[in-house]
């Protein structure tokens, strides 16, 4: 897992990924992953006769192989936005358009992109519609079952500052002891942003480090979570961007860490750098038994990202883009990728204390690539075990399909 060193350290060398396994123990091993077909849009919503789903987006996964995401119920009258969760085998719809909301006189409109922990908590943000120009417009949930609390709206003060008001949230992410972490900007005296904790004990501003400097205008939103691990940047910025640049400072230090370091003749260049890209600056949390701890990452994808040969007759190619990432079994790195010359042959791939391992084969991922060429896997999400789940674009229009891959 992504970890924090102990020490006010600022840069690229305050974190490390700790606990390196090769996937399945052998270096350079090829796999053969089990991918199964989860759900498709268009297929009926259970519960709700008369209504299938819409596209999919914002993909997560807890520990228990829990999925939540964002999708829509599509009738022949209506689309209304819709909040979804799975066990694999059941679908249920915990928040949609037009449901009441958990404020007085208010229902939802739409939704930011959702989190759950292990336990089955949930989090979101939702715009609202009302019927009160009193009542507030958008607000941060947490949900527990059926029950859903309202934590906060754009009509509450910013803890310490009774005479601002909250204007917009991030999306909020909800951390193993059931607390919720979320990005927001507020307006009238003392007008700034910010990042801020609910727990038990209410509302609390975290202190950001001192290079991060927000304006009123700006606020924090999270490009990455897993876990308990999160990485945010500033609204606005690229965050397929941000990935990749979050991806090459994690993977370059991680090889620079080997012992003992390779030889030349055993490296090669697995993501060359991206001349004229803009450095994407980034705040990076590790949440854990109440403590927070704060990094600053600085982009830099003028730096090209090496990599161990893997050995055997067909090394891994140069690749041309991180699509998506997750964290898989033993902290590595699971992400998707196309080779630079192939850039329809998506796959998914392992970096392995330094060494990429191909988790998937062309014929693996044919029926996924051949509907939809050159299009990418996104939301990308894991257990931190043996599965992983992604949504994947099919041949009609937007339409997309979530995936479930099992990794030995």
């Amino acid at each position: 897992m992504v970890r924090i060193r102990s020490g006010a350290v600022a840069r690229v060398a305050a974190w490390t990924l700790a606990a390196w396994v090769a996937w399945a123990g052998v270096p350079g091993a090829s796999a053969q992953v089990n991918t199964r077909l989860l759900l498709t849009s268009g297929t009926g919503v259970p519960g709700h006769p008369g209504f299938t789903f819409g596209p999919f987006s914002n993909l997560a996964m807890n520990g228990n192989q829990d999925i939540i995401f964002l999708s829509s119920l599509h009738s022949a009258r209506s689309d209304l936005h819709a909040v979804v969760r799975s066990n694999g085998v059941s679908f249920t719809v915990p928040a949609f358009q037009g449901l009441l909301a958990p404020i007085p006189k208010t229902a939802y409109d739409s939704f930011s992109a959702p989190s759950m922990n292990d336990a089955g908590v949930m989090a979101f943000a939702a715009t609202l519609a009302s019927v009160s120009e009193e009542a507030p417009k958008y607000v941060v949930v947490r949900q527990e079952g059926t029950r859903a609390k309202a934590l906060v709206t754009n009509l509450d003060a910013p803890p310490g500052l009774p005479e601002a008001k909250f204007e917009e949230f991030s999306a909020p992410l909800v951390t193993s002891d059931g607390n919720v972490l979320f990005g927001a900007r507020w307006s009238g005296k003392g007008a700034a942003s910010g990042l801020f904790l609910w727990s038990s004990r209410g509302l609390q501003a975290l202190a950001l480090p001192a290079g991060m400097k927000l304006s009123a205008k700006e606020w924090l939103e999270p490009f990455f979570f897993s876990h308990d691990e999160a990485a945010f940047f500033r609204h606005g910025a690229s965050a397929e961007a941000a990935l990749e640049q979050f991806f090459r400072a994690i993977a370059i230090q991680t090889f620079q860490e080997l012992k003992p370091p390779p030889e030349p003749p055993e490296t090669t260049e697995l993501l060359a750098a991206r001349g004229g890209a803009t450095p994407v600056p980034m705040l990076l949390l590790f949440l854990e038994n109440g403590n927070i701890q704060t990094a600053l990452l600085a982009g830099d994808p003028s730096k090209p990202v090496p990599a161990k040969q893997t050995p055997g007759p067909s090394p891994v190619k140069s690749l041309g883009r991180v699509l998506s990432l997750t964290i898989g079994p033993g902290g590595n790195m699971i992400f998707a990728a196309a080779p630079a010359d192939a850039p329809n042959d998506l796959g998914l791939y392992c970096y392995c204390e330094g060494q990429v391992n191909r988790l998937t084969t062309p014929e693996d991922f044919q029926p996924i690539t051949q509907v939809a060429p050159g299009r990418p896997l996104v939301s990308l999400t894991s257990d931190t075990q043996q599965t992983t789940a992604f949504i994947a674009p099919t041949s009609s229009g937007d339409s997309t399909a979530i995936y479930v891959t099992a990794i030995p």
